[in-house]
């Protein structure tokens, strides 16, 4: 649980503050802080259960921003999906980021294994004629296995993409040796604090995160709250931020 608590304790840094808006949508969430901080999070990919706890709904209002993030490590999809979004308020990645072309290149050719992906980014990387394995068992299609054959694939494969999925079902901590390894590791938002050395250490090589400006907090919010998926919302940016010059964390 190293990563889990190295999240927490870079995340915590930032000042807390009351949870002034928070949005669970279909594809997925959106919290606001009154002090003007926002952030997005993550929800399970289609086909995993839903269902709210009352007692988790009733321990979420109230909580503040440090709090949400705290449920971090919890499992269960709604209180992972408020921590997801406190977590990117609390650690919101910069607009320095570079275009999401400058990763179009990297691969050169080589297989890249998608664990769990948004079907939208399946698309986006078709369109650039990605080598792609797809490991998910709720997708079907050309080059789509069962989750669980991952394990002997990725051995093989020298680029692995993956969202904040593995960070709520736990799947990352069995993966951090396997990531070390890689050539290119992607991990993709919403839902991921911007702690390039807490993520580096793991063995993320970049970020692919959304980042907005301050005055468009209300469009996304209206977006996310419509069951958009932020991946297409209008008002977001999704930026690339390259992990392998940033300092690593000491052991």
């Amino acid at each position: 649980m190293r990563l889990y608590d190295s999240i927490l304790r870079n995340a915590l840094r930032s000042p807390d503050g009351e949870a002034e808006n928070l949005v669970l949508g279909w594809k997925g969430s959106f919290l606001s802080i009154k002090d003007g901080r926002w952030g997005l999070g993550a929800l399970p990919p289609a086909g995993e259960p839903l269902s709210p706890r009352e007692d988790h709904t009733r321990n979420i209002l109230s909580c503040r921003a440090h709090g949400l993030a705290r449920l971090l490590v919890s499992p269960y999809p709604q209180e992972f999906s408020a921590a997801s979004a406190a977590l990117a308020a609390l650690s919101p990645a910069g607009h320095d980021g570079k275009p999401l072309e400058y990763l179009l290149p990297l691969p050169s050719g080589e297989n890249v294994s998608l664990l769990a992906p948004d079907p939208w980014v399946v698309d986006f990387l078709r369109d650039w004629n990605w080598n792609i394995s797809i490991f998910d068992d709720f997708s079907r299609g050309v080059n789509v296995f069962p989750e669980w054959t991952s394990f002997q694939h990725l051995h093989t494969s020298n680029w692995i993409w993956f969202t904040a999925e593995t960070l709520r079902n736990r799947r990352i901590l069995s993966l951090i040796p396997i990531l070390r390894q890689k050539k290119g590791v992607i991990l993709q938002g919403p839902g991921i604090p911007f702690l390039p050395s807490v993520f580096l250490e793991a063995g993320v090589t970049h970020l692919v995160l959304p980042v907005s400006r301050l005055e468009e907090k209300e469009e996304t919010r209206r977006y996310i709250a419509a069951g958009g998926t932020p991946w297409n919302c209008p008002s977001l940016l999704w930026k690339v931020f390259p992990l392998l010059y940033t300092e690593r964390m000491p052991s």
